[in-house]
């Protein structure tokens, strides 16, 4: 299912998708999300999951790609947190990708597959180290909220109403 195919500059699109989580991209992108936190949050230890939890699985869940040129070049999750919130986790774009407006396409897509899930509200968190991943949160529209979660590598906690 396509959510969002956009040309944010030049030549460059994103077509946004509702995935498997159990397809051989979603968990390669899983895999190189946890590999870079890793080593962005050292000497922390992040634990590191292979596949995709079972809340992005069910019916309220979703986990999402971005795909060009026939290549899975980001991902996301969404899991649901009750009153018609989900969680945004696992953000990420593969480095080759950054600085292109890219990320704020696939932020837009995973938005438009919470809408579609009957989402009004999408909450967050992220750690000091992730400063690119903040500022897109923040003018998307995201704004700090109260913490939420025990996350112990997490500094902020965002939050936006969907529209």
């Amino acid at each position: 299912m396509v959510v969002q195919s956009v040309v944010p500059t030049g030549n460059q699109s994103l077509e946004v998708t509702r995935a498997n989580p159990d397809s051989p991209e979603a968990s390669a992108l899983l895999e190189s999300y946890f590999r870079e936190l890793q080593e962005r949050l050292a000497p922390a230890v992040v634990e590191c999951s292979s596949r995709w939890a079972e809340d992005f699985r069910g019916p309220d869940g979703a986990v999402v790609l971005g795909w060009q040129g026939g290549q899975a070049v980001g991902c996301a999750g969404l899991r649901p947190m009750g009153e018609g919130t989900l969680e945004l986790k696992h953000f990420f774009l593969a480095p080759a990708f950054r600085g292109r407006g890219l990320g704020r396409v696939l932020l837009g897509g995973v938005q438009a597959v919470a809408r579609g899930l009957g989402a009004r509200r999408i909450v967050l968190d992220t750690a000091t180290p992730l400063t690119e991943a903040t500022r897109l949160y923040v003018s998307a529209g995201y704004a700090p909220i109260p913490r939420y979660n025990d996350n112990p590598h997490c500094s902020a906690w965002f939050g936006r109403d969907l529209d």
